[in-house]
C-alpha cells in the first residue's frame, strides 16, 4: 500500500493533469505512522516526532497547490536532528579514522558538488537561510546514517545506507528541479526517492529494535 501511494504521488508530480497529489502527498507519512506502531516492539517516541514534523514540512514547502513556504523547510531539518539523534543513541563506539575518512568522503563528493551546482540558484532564492538549514540537517543525518552501518555491517544496517543514498540522491533530483531546470523524469525520482528515505529508516528501527529485544530475552 505504502509504495502504491508513493508511485501514484510521484505519477501526479509529472502528470498533474491527470492525477491529483492533494491526497496522496499526504497520505505517506501518516501511514508510515500507523505501520511503525503496529510493526515495532519498542517505540521510538523521537522518530514518531520526526515524522511529524516532516508532514508538517510536506504541507509547507512541497506543496504544489500552494506557495513555497520556507517554514516547511524548517521542520524538514528538524525532523533531521531528530533522526540524527535517535542514530547517535544507536552508536556506541566509532574510531576516530573512520569519521574523518567518511567527513573527507561526504565533503569531496556531496557538499562541494552541491555548493558548485546549485549555490547559485539557492542563494538567489528568498529562503536562503532556511535551505542552508535543511542542507546541513539532511547531510548530518546521511553522515550519522553511514557511520552507524559502518560500526554495524549488518543486513539490518543496510537499511540505513540505503536510506542515507535515498536522501543523496533524491536531494539532487530535487535540487536540479528548484534552482536548476525542472525535469519530470527527476520530478518522479525526487519523489520516491524522497520517501523511501523515511520508509529505510523505519524498517532499520523495527527491525534493529526487535534483534535487540530478542538477545535481551
Amino acid at each position: 500500500m505504502f509504495f502504491g501511494i508513493v508511485g501514484l504521488d510521484a505519477l501526479g508530480a509529472v502528470f498533474p493533469e491527470y492525477l491529483n497529489r492533494k491526497i496522496t502527498m499526504f497520505v505517506p507519512f501518516p501511514l508510515l505512522f500507523v505501520l511503525y506502531l503496529l510493526n515495532a516492539e519498542k517505540l521510538n517516541k523521537l522518530f514518531l516526532a520526526a515524522l511529524v514534523f516532516n508532514l508538517m514540512g510536506v504541507y509547507n514547502f512541497n506543496n504544489p497547490y500552494g506557495l513555497y513556504n520556507p517554514t516547511g523547510l524548517i521542520y524538514h531539518t528538524v525532523a533531521y536532528l531528530l533522526y540524527s539523534i535517535v542514530l547517535l543513541q544507536k552508536i556506541k563506539t566509532v574510531r576516530l579514522n573512520k569519521v574523518l575518512k567518511l567527513a573527507t568522503v561526504l565533503i569531496l563528493f556531496v557538499a562541494i558538488p552541491l555548493k558548485l551546482w546549485y549555490y547559485e540558484g539557492i542563494k538567489d532564492v528568498f529562503f536562503f537561510n532556511e535551505t542552508l538549514l535543511y542542507i546541513i540537517s539532511g547531510t548530518l543525518y546521511v553522515f550519522l546514517a553511514i557511520l552507524t552501518y559502518m560500526t554495524h555491517k549488518t543486513v539490518t544496517g543496510r537499511f540505513l545506507l540505503f536510506s542515507a543514498i535515498s536522501i543523496l540522491l533524491g536531494s539532487y533530483f530535487q535540487g536540479y528541479n528548484l534552482f536548476i531546470n525542472k525535469n519530470d523524469l527527476l520530478n518522479f525520482f525526487a519523489v520516491v526517492s524522497f520517501n523511501l528515505t523515511h520508509y529505510l529508516l523505519c524498517c532499520y528501527l523495527v527491525t534493529s529494535e526487535a534483534e535487540t529485544i530478542g538477545r535481551n530475552s
